[in-house]
């Protein structure tokens, strides 16, 4: 019998070097609550920079300390937002309370994870929100100055009711001024290029038997229009998300969601979404749509 070359040999164990039973656990975080309940800057040009409050900081350690560790630690990407990398510092600090023995990585800034929306956007998304949120004070008797010396609690919960219908008007009408502005399709297809290179691009380059965990802090906005485009499908019933009203709304402060990449000892790639205990599969030609979409300004600041 004749014997297979060796360079052939070598080739296939260098292979299994790599990305064999490999596992990533990504967890795509809303950074935890911030001090003030503004979402916009006081000039209109770009998110709040509030920092996170005290409940923020004590949360976030709570969020770290919870997560069973990967046997390879940890590395963390947040936005050029200041809070995130607050949210970030203290989820770290709890996960290496709970797990001292993993290693921590540095922490990186992501593009993809900061808010690049167009000024028109961004001037009338915080409109309709301020719209919103008068409603809200005007029937809870509440003036302006009062709500500003409201505590980082109170503040949230009113800045959250004010921004569930402006987000939903964006992703859930395609006739909306907001989704004119801003397609959501755009939104999604910029996640889209980070979600690609964090499943089985990354899972090939790892050694075999690799199992790491992954933070993403970011902000509202950032991730839901990749969760709506379709690319989900729910495993309970087949159900393919297309709005938000079909997850039970936008993410709260600190809210996630997890997908892992899993492969078998063949390198052979499964990816999974977890959100807010349901599972879902991922539509791959989905995917590929929106990996393929051109993205307006990309590359630019």
């Amino acid at each position: 019998m004749e014997k297979e070359p060796i360079h052939n040999r070598i080739e296939q164990q260098e292979t299994r070097r790599f990305g064999a039973d490999v596992v990533v656990r990504n967890y795509w975080i809303r950074h935890a609550q911030k001090m003030s309940g503004e979402i916009i800057n006081v000039e209109k040009t770009s998110l709040s920079p509030s920092a996170i409050s005290e409940h923020g900081v004590k949360s976030s350690k709570e969020y770290g300390e919870a997560v069973v560790a990967g046997r390879h630690g940890s590395k963390g990407y947040v936005s050029e937002s200041e809070r995130t990398s607050q949210t970030l510092e203290k989820i770290l600090e709890g996960y290496q309370k709970t797990n001292p023995d993993k290693p921590i990585r540095s922490m990186r800034i992501r593009e993809e994870l900061t808010s690049e929306t167009p000024q028109e956007f961004l001037a009338l998304y915080d409109q309709k929100f301020t719209e919103q949120k008068r409603k809200i004070l005007d029937e809870r008797g509440i003036s302006e100055n009062d709500y500003a010396s409201l505590s980082p609690d109170e503040q949230e919960e009113i800045a959250e009711s004010a921004e569930e219908p402006v987000i939903r008007e964006w992703l859930d009408n395609s006739d909306s001024e907001l989704a004119r502005l801003f397609p959501p399709s755009q939104a999604a297809a910029r996640f889209a290029r980070l979600f690609n290179r964090r499943h089985e691009r990354l899972a090939g380059k790892l050694y075999s038997g690799s199992e790491i965990d992954l933070f993403h802090v970011s902000h509202k906005t950032i991730t839901e229009p990749f969760l709506i485009s379709g690319v989900l499908v729910r495993k309970s019933d087949g159900e393919r998300i297309t709005q938000l009203e079909q997850l039970g709304g936008s993410l709260k402060t600190l809210g996630d969601w997890m997908s892992e990449v899993k492969t078998d000892n063949n390198g052979t790639p499964t990816v999974t979404i977890k959100f807010k205990d349901e599972e879902f599969t991922i539509d791959h030609s989905v995917l590929e749509n929106l990996l393929q979409q051109p993205i307006e300004n990309e590359g630019k600041k």
